[in-house]
C-alpha cells in the first residue's frame, strides 16, 4: 500500500502522514468516497511547520516515527487514496473500542453476555 511517512505526536496523541503538496483536493476527493462524515483532521499546506522526530529515536521523545520516510517521497497518485482509506478505517475502529467500554464495562460483563455454550 503507498502509504508514505507517518508520525505521532504523544503528548497531544494525535498523528501526522505526509503527502505531496498539491494533494488536498484528490485527498479530500478520496475521502468522500470513503464516508459521507470523515473524521476531523487538518490538511497542513503553505505557510505550515511540521516538528519531525530526529534521526535516531529515543523511547521516550514525544515525536516518533510510525513509518519513517526511507527515502524521497516519489509522486505516487495512489498515495491520498490509500490515506483517505486508512483514515476512515482507523476511525471506525477507534469507535468501535471507545464502544466496547460502554457495552463490557467489566470483564465479568462479556463473560456473562457469552451463550452458556461457549467458554463455560
Amino acid at each position: 500500500m503507498p502509504f508514505g511517512p507517518a508520525l505521532i505526536d504523544r503528548r497531544t496523541q494525535r498523528a501526522g502522514f505526509f503527502l505531496g503538496s498539491k494533494n488536498e483536493e484528490t485527498f479530500t476527493f478520496y475521502l468522500g468516497g470513503e464516508t459521507e462524515a470523515p473524521p476531523s483532521y487538518r490538511y497542513l499546506g503553505e505557510g505550515c511547520a511540521v516538528v519531525v522526530p530526529g534521526p535516531i529515536p529515543l523511547f521516550d521523545d514525544r515525536y516518533q516515527w510510525l513509518r519513517p520516510p526511507t527515502r524521497r517521497p516519489e509522486a505516487n497518485p495512489l498515495r491520498p487514496a490509500a490515506l483517505a482509506t486508512v483514515l476512515v478505517a482507523s476511525a471506525g475502529l477507534l469507535a468501535r473500542i471507545d464502544r466496547f467500554g460502554e457495552r463490557y464495562p467489566t470483564p465479568y460483563s462479556a463473560v456473562v453476555a457469552l451463550p452458556d455454550e461457549v467458554g463455560h
